[in-house]
């Protein structure tokens, strides 16, 4: 007499494990001008202060390059006035 019996691995029970996962919600850095402070925060925590724009968009430049090289990803929000470029001052000092 032949018994057959079925295995069954309960952890592949239900799902398809060939499915891909969902991505991880990027990291986010916010960069804000407020009372003459650079302020960043990295998913809504605090970052940084700077005393200037381009010490603060260098940090966040390089902490997202980070954030990507580590397999992740990274978004960056500017809130509040728009940074001044060297392009921009010198065509509103003409």
């Amino acid at each position: 007499m032949k018994t057959d019996i079925e295995t069954t691995d309960l952890e592949r029970r239900g799902r398809n494990v060939d499915a891909a996962l969902p991505s991880p919600a990027p990291t986010l850095f916010e960069v804000a001008h407020r009372g003459g402070i650079w302020e960043v925060t990295k998913d809504g925590r605090f970052y940084g202060h700077y005393h200037s724009q381009q010490p603060a968009f260098d940090a966040v430049e390089a902490a997202a390059h980070a954030a990507v090289a580590s397999g992740g990803s990274a978004d960056i929000l500017l809130r509040g006035e728009r940074p001044c470029r060297e392009t921009d001052a010198a065509f509103t000092s003409r």
